[in-house]
């Protein structure tokens, strides 16, 4: 279904702060590299695929790109203020990305995460996705801030976890609506007679709740969440338990 592909700014200022800093952008895409460049703060965008990044080499020369994944970063330790994940925590191995989200954050450095999903608590956005779900079960289901969050959670690198949301409504209209159905996960499956029926069913739902010519306003709910990271687990000694074997010299 439609989604909305960027924050706002003060979306934006609450993960990364109203100081300027040292940011590493996880993920090219989104024009993120560009809002954080243009406020002033030293961007690097560190992304699995290189084709990604040579849109910057043109468009914003003062960003630094790395080819890298983001569990395995070539970055020291210590090295930026923040890290900054948007819409795409889910791609990655949550373990391993946070450890190493963790070791290259400076003391007092912070992880900063965003998914901005639909909001499915408006009764005629229930009602469209009963009627996508009937055809697609699959569509409309994704629960990625939930996953983040619980990730984040169970994470020993950050105990100190802040949430915030923030609301968007995305214009919406009756034509809209029915392409995004059109084009949703498993739709290309159907068979006309089945399309044509969820397409008809979404077009009589937008009759119903529209008040023409105004479209219908598609709810959306952008969950940010930061955490300070903590390294002493990182830094802690490891002590062998009384079964270890002693071997004495």
């Amino acid at each position: 279904m439609a989604s909305v592909t960027s924050i706002p700014p003060e979306a934006l200022e609450w993960l990364i702060g109203p100081e300027r800093t040292s940011v590493l952008l996880v993920g090219a895409s989104g024009g993120y590299a560009s809002l954080l460049a243009r406020a002033g703060h030293s961007v690097t965008v560190v992304d699995s695929d290189p084709a990604m990044l040579t849109q910057f080499a043109y468009s914003i020369p003062r960003v630094h790109t790395v080819a890298a994944k983001a569990e395995s970063l070539p970055f020291d330790p210590k090295y930026f203020s923040v890290v900054l994940a948007i819409q795409n925590f889910h791609t990655f191995a949550p373990g391993l990305a946070l450890e190493e989200w963790a070791r290259v954050l400076r003391d007092e450095g912070r992880v900063a995460m965003a998914y901005i999903t639909r909001d499915d608590s408006v009764p005629w956005v229930k009602k469209l996705k009963r009627i996508v779900q009937a055809h697609l079960p699959e569509a409309m289901t994704s629960e990625y801030g939930a996953d983040m969050l619980s990730a984040l959670k169970d994470s020993a690198y950050f105990p100190h976890i802040e949430k915030k949301s923030y609301r968007l409504w995305l214009p919406s209209t009756r034509a809209q609506l029915q392409d995004n159905a059109r084009h949703a996960s498993g739709a290309e499956s159907l068979s006309e007679a089945d399309l044509g029926s969820m397409l008809d069913e979404i077009g009589q739902l937008y009759d119903e709740y529209a008040r023409v010519p105004d479209p219908l306003q598609l709810p959306y709910q952008i969950l940010c969440i930061r955490a300070q990271v903590d390294h002493s687990t990182l830094s802690a000694s490891l002590i062998p338990g009384d079964d270890a074997l002693s071997i004495s010299l």
